[in-house]
């Protein structure tokens, strides 16, 4: 079930949980499942952060005239040859 949210849901949930956690008025038992449900929508974003990264590709032609798939950049740290 939580498997087919959105990122933007996942993320919107996980602050919910991050919200309720923080006030501090949730009894025990309860802030250990919101924790659970937290650690798995962690795992989840970051998958879904994972598979995004590897669909966002750049097409670079070489000298050659060739074209090839590149990671796109994002940060602008690798070097271009």
């Amino acid at each position: 079930m939580g498997d087919q949210r959105t990122f933007e849901e996942n993320l919107s949930r996980l602050e919910e949980i991050i919200g309720q956690l923080e006030k501090g008025d949730v009894p025990l038992s309860d802030s250990l499942s919101l924790f659970e449900e937290g650690v798995q929508l962690v795992h989840r974003c970051s998958k879904q952060l994972d598979a995004a990264e590897a669909r966002i590709a750049k097409l670079v032609t070489n000298e050659q005239g060739e074209v090839k798939i590149v990671p796109l950049d994002l940060e602008g740290e690798s070097k271009r040859s």
